[in-house]
Formats: C-alpha cells, sequence, structure tokens
C-alpha cells in the first residue's frame, strides 16, 4: 500500500538554508479550539511540561525555524513542537505531539522538519532521530513504516513512538 500524504501538507522539499527565526506575523492571532483540537493543545501543553522537567537544559520548546528551498522561491517557516538537544552526543531528537497516534506525524517529522533541521545541522556532526509522543496508541492505525514504540521519549532509531499519559 502506498501512503499519500495529508491533503493539506506540503513537504520541505530540498532545502537550501534553514535558521532560527521569531514567531512570523500571521502566527501571532490567538486562535481558540474546540473539541478534540483543545484536547490536543492541553495535551501538548502538558507534554511541554513534563519535558521541561526532564530536560530542563536539552529541552526547546516550540522553535520557529525559516527555510528556503530549491523548488519554491519564497521563504517558508515551520515550527516542531519540541527538540531535545544533547550537544555532547551530537543528537537531537524532533518530538511531534499527538493526542492519538497517526500517521500525519510521520510526514510531518520525516518529510517536513527533519530536512529543515538538516540544513541547519549536518550529517556527520548531527544524527537526527524523530519521535511522536502521544497519549493514545492504535496499533491498527495505518502508517508508512513499521513503528517502532521506545520507552523514552528520546526514542530509539530513526522514527519511533513514545506513549505518555500525564
Amino acid at each position: 500500500m502506498k501512503f499519500q500524504p495529508p491533503s493539506t501538507f506540503k513537504p520541505a522539499g530540498t532545502v537550501i538554508s534553514a535558521k532560527w527565526c521569531s514567531a512570523p506575523a500571521f502566527a501571532a492571532s490567538p486562535r481558540r479550539r474546540t473539541g478534540r483540537r483543545a484536547q490536543g493543545v492541553r495535551y501538548e501543553r502538558r507534554v511541554h511540561e513534563h519535558f521541561l522537567e526532564l530536560y530542563p537544559d536539552r529541552y526547546l520548546p516550540s522553535p520557529w525555524v525559516r527555510f528556503t528551498n530549491v523548488e519554491d522561491a519564497n521563504a517558508r517557516w515551520c515550527q516542531p513542537d519540541g527538540l531535545i538537544i544533547d550537544l555532547a552526543a551530537g543528537e537531537i531528537v524532533i518530538v511531534e505531539m499527538k493526542y492519538q497516534h497517526t500517521a500525519d506525524a510521520w510526514w510531518q517529522l520525516e518529510k517536513l522538519y527533519k530536512p529543515v533541521l538538516r540544513a541547519m545541522f549536518p550529517a556527520g556532526l548531527w544524527t537526527l532521530r524523530c519521535v511522536e509522543v502521544v497519549k493514545w496508541f492504535d496499533p491498527a492505525t495505518a502508517f508508512p513504516v513499521s513503528v517502532r514504540m521506545s520507552e523514552k521519549p528520546t526514542g530509539n532509531g530513526d522514527f519511533s513512538v513514545h506513549i505518555w499519559k500525564p
């Protein structure tokens, strides 16, 4: 079965430059979430609080990155949910938080955030890994790759899923 990205998803493409930035103007307007989206936002906030306690000097919540690619003349922005940075080991874990396990997390992590961060943190100097942090995991969820579970938020391997229930 060939997996297709979500209809609104735009991959990073071939990234030629990327840098940290402050939130773009379009992100400044607060949005009120309701229902499932509000539930996801609350879960994400609690995960951020937990990770800031676990990794006080290593966790970077919701950083903004501005990047350009060869396919598009315009600059774009992205915002990973979080990064766990281990300077001594040269490792960065890109974290995507979802209330419920979904293939959308794989597309965001592997096809958007990882290529963008790879432009900032070159291979050979840095190892990038991806972790989807979820409250609920359904093994029957269709997914683009074999799911590897991790007991630690830092993952194990290139892509893994960590269940955290507050």
